[in-house]
């Protein structure tokens, strides 16, 4: 699905982006920007810049913002497409979309599948509080703390005890059966390929996707003879557990405000603890999170508590589960709830008020709470001391705050009763913090090296002038640039130029996969550099650049490595590993 450029540059053009932030956030003016409180974290110090000349935002505290589409879609939690579409309703400018016959058709029956369920959705809601079957299961969730209130806000429902309800609704309305079948409304008998209703005697919860359209159900029996208990809609074009976060359409807010995602085992765990006001709140659809929700949750802050059952399995999931979020460079915590209780067992027993403080005040670092589980064995085993000793100090290494690592690694020696001293030295942090570049004085800081000042003269110019880049970027690579975030940008010059023939800074947000280098490229287009270099200039920055390019030492390369596997770029990795091999052989002929 693909939009004409010509459409999204009109769209821009007649979006005023101090109009749109101003419908989020409170700005005021100073000198020609405005500033405002930050919409995606919490602060009392306004770090939030608007630039009615560039047609950017971005806040220097937690690095978000972009253009009006990227911030439409960091706030509505939309995709491009999505923001496109709805600023383009917004200033009056007509969105069609460039596809196939065969990609509009896919569209068409997403469309159809959702519009299918949230039908379903309604009579269910209807079947539940007006009809007499329905009273047994509403009896039911009003015994489980459910108020009306509550039932009505997330629009549960019942499925009425007959086979073809839904079949028969969705038929009368003219809907492709088969197409109810492939979105998990209906099941079918492979014997005579007759189709029946899939959920059937049970109280309905709406699953929704993060544009808050229902997309599945879970069907909860509410007798003990009912199996299985949950009974979940069936993966399809709408439903995919790995992409979906129960409850985030609406936790999304909360989440950036508090800059927490809190993480919960079940879906009736996130109800309860919704309804006790814990309001950034969601769970995974019953699978491990996966590496689509890693990338969603970056989005929106960079904690995440996890609050899973007590027992062993939720344990074991807490572990697994805190592993894989601290090494996508979270900060991760966890709270316990006691005697093996969940969420909404311990509101049952001690109500929603003493709920809400228990959270706010039991949470631990990940580290800590694994050490605290492997305490015992640590004491009495000496060959589990050695071995969680070893893993544990690796794991403090992807902790993200300096601080709290700190914290733990003060834990860490006082129950293996070794020094914080040794211990630190054998800590190997694993986060890459890429530097800020706020500061646009940096420029002209005489502590940066010849080959630092070069990279950013050089991508400076290449950013003022199309014809530079062009004549000169075939002669470096992105591995010829010190930092990180300097190989990103000239990559992203490569794709940017590919379309545009001028630089436009709100447009090149548009390409920007990593936050921190909106930051950076705030700083160098703000560099004072806005001439047209010599020849014979831009030659010494290239040759600065690579020079003792092809010389590298064994050493060289060894921390070349190491860089590579601190930042996880594993091309890098490959590529540093073939040249000390290549040395190496070098060495060994002469």
């Amino acid at each position: 699905m693909r939009i004409e450029q010509s459409v999204i540059d009109e769209i821009k053009h007649k979006t005023d982006i101090i109009d749109l932030v101003g419908e989020y956030v409170k700005l005021e003016k100073i000198g020609r920007n405005y500033i405002g409180l930050c919409p995606f974290h919490d602060e009392k110090t306004p770090s939030f810049t608007v630039s009615e000349d560039k047609q950017i935002c971005h806040c220097f505290g937690c690095k978000k913002g972009g253009n009006a589409f990227q911030f439409l879609q960091e706030i509505e939690g939309l995709s491009f497409v999505d923001a496109v579409a709805q600023l383009g309703e917004r200033v009056n400018v007509k969105v069609e979309t460039n596809q196939s016959s065969k990609e509009e058709t896919y569209a068409s029956d997403d469309l159809s599948m959702i519009e299918m369920h949230e039908l379903i959705e309604s009579y269910y809601h209807y079947a539940l509080l007006k009809t007499v079957e329905g009273e047994k299961a509403l009896a039911y969730l009003k015994e489980r703390g459910f108020t009306l209130e509550f039932i009505q806000k997330l629009k549960i429902g019942y499925a009425p005890n007959v086979s073809h309800f839904c079949h028969d609704f969705l038929k009368k309305r003219g809907y492709d059966i088969n197409l109810a079948y492939e979105a998990g409304l209906l099941s079918r008998n492979e014997e005579n390929f007759s189709y029946y209703d899939r959920f059937r005697d049970r109280v309905m919860f709406p699953l929704k996707n993060y544009q808050g359209r229902t997309v599945g159900f879970s069907g909860r029996g509410y007798e003990e003879s009912q199996q299985p208990k949950y009974l979940n809609s069936p993966e399809s074009p709408i439903f995919q557990k790995r992409k979906l976060l129960y409850n985030l359409h609406q936790a999304r807010r909360s989440i950036r405000k508090l800059d927490e995602m809190m993480v919960l085992e079940g879906f009736m765990d996130v109800i309860k603890a919704n309804e006790a006001g814990v309001t950034n709140v969601v769970a995974s659809m019953g699978t491990e999170l996966s590496s689509d929700h890693f990338q969603v949750i970056r989005k929106l802050t960079s904690n995440v508590t996890l609050m899973y059952d007590g027992d062993k399995a939720g344990i074991n999931a807490t572990l697994k589960t805190g592993e894989a979020l601290l090494k996508e460079h979270l900060n991760v915590f966890v709270i316990t709830l006691p005697n093996g209780m969940d969420p909404d067992d311990y509101i049952s027993k001690y109500g929603e008020e003493t709920f809400h403080q228990y959270v706010t005040s039991n949470k631990v670092a990940f580290v800590s709470y694994k050490m605290r589980q492997y305490k015992d064995e640590i004491e009495n085993n000496d060959l589990a001391y050695e071995r969680y000793l070893k893993e544990i100090t690796h794991d403090v290494g992807f902790m993200k705050s300096d601080l709290l690592r700190k914290k733990v690694l003060q834990e860490v020696a006082e129950l293996f009763k070794v020094s914080f001293d040794s211990l630190n030295n054998e800590v190997v942090t694993h986060n890459h913090e890429p530097k800020s570049y706020s500061n646009h004085n940096q420029a002209s800081n005489p502590k940066l090296s010849r080959k630092d000042k070069a990279e950013r003269a050089l991508l400076k110019h290449f950013m003022n002038d199309k014809d530079i880049f062009l004549d000169h970027h075939k002669s470096i690579e992105s591995d010829d640039f010190n930092q990180l975030q300097f190989k990103r940008i000239f990559n992203l010059l490569h794709q940017y130029y590919g379309e545009y023939d001028e630089f436009i800074l709100s447009d090149a947000f548009q390409y920007i996969e990593y936050n921190e280098d909106k930051d950076t490229l705030i700083y160098l287009d703000g560099l004072d550099m806005n001439y047209e270099p010599s020849i014979e200039e831009m030659h010494d920055y290239i040759h600065t650049m690579t020079e003792g390019k092809d010389t590298l030492s064994v050493t060289d390369i060894a921390m070349k490595i190491r860089e590579a596997e601190r930042t996880g770029d594993f091309e890098l990795q490959k590529y540093y590993l073939e040249q000390l091999i290549s040395l190496k052989r070098q060495n060994i002929n002469h």
